[in-house]
C-alpha cells in the first residue's frame, strides 16, 4: 500500500485488523519518540527486522504482486449497506427468480463482451 493512499483516507478501505495493525504501528512510534531524546538528523536511522527485509524482497522480486496491488486499488469500494442488501437478496432466494438470472446472464455477457471486442 502506498503510504499517500493512507494519508489521504486510503486506510477507510482497510479492514478492522489493518487498522488495528496501523494504529499499533503508529502507537508504538509515539511511545518510542516519547521515550528517546532528540538527535541531530545526521544520526537517525532505522533498523529493518529480518521478516521486514525477506517481505521486501519477495516484494521486489514478484511482480504480480504489484500488479495486484493495482488491481486491489482500482477496484471501488462497496459500502457496508450494499453487502447487507446482497446478502438478504441472497438469503431471500432473489437471485433464483428466472427473470433475475436473465438479467444477470446478459449483464455476464456484455461484460465479457466489451472486454474481448476491439473498440470500435
Amino acid at each position: 500500500m502506498d503510504v499517500r493512499d493512507i494519508q489521504s483516507g486510503g486506510s477507510q478501505r482497510l479492514d478492522p485488523l489493518q487498522r488495528e495493525a496501523l494504529s499499533g504501528t503508529r502507537e508504538m512510534g509515539k511511545r518510542a519518540a516519547e521515550n528517546t531524546p532528540e538527535k541531530p538528523a545526521s544520526e537517525d536511522r532505522v533498523d529493518l527486522s529480518e521478516a521486514a527485509r525477506t517481505a521486501a524482497q519477495q516484494a521486489e522480486a514478484t511482480p504480480d504482486l504489484e500488479f495486484a496491488r493495482q488491481a486491489l486499488r482500482s477496484v471501488p469500494s462497496i459500502s457496508p449497506e450494499r453487502v447487507a442488501a446482497i446478502l438478504r437478496h441472497l438469503q431471500s432466494g432473489y437471485y433464483q427468480q428466472p427473470a433475475v438470472l436473465k438479467e444477470i446472464a446478459e449483464r455476464i455477457v456484455e461484460q465479457v463482451l466489451a472486454k474481448s471486442l476491439p473498440p470500435q
